[in-house]
């Protein structure tokens, strides 16, 4: 179980990192996404709702909130 925590904290970091650095090429220029962005739909077009996203919105299954305010080295 602990094993299974600290592999998903890893890969949130790296999620972050990635993210940080995605950033960081798009605001400086280093990757060009005008291509991507010229396929997206208007702004002012309706998209479509996703089944069960209720669910996901749901304050009582804020869980994944949980795991950046627990402390990585905490015992249960």
């Amino acid at each position: 179980m602990r094993a299974a925590i600290k592999q998903a904290n890893r890969e949130i970091t790296l999620l972050r990192e990635y993210r940080t650095r995605l950033i960081a090429d798009l605001v400086t220029g280093k990757l060009d996404v005008r291509e991507a962005a010229s396929q997206l739909p208007d702004e002012d077009q309706e998209l479509p709702l996703i089944d069960g996203l209720d669910e996901v919105n749901d304050p009582e299954n804020d869980a994944v909130d949980d795991l950046d305010e627990a402390p990585e080295d905490s015992e249960p």
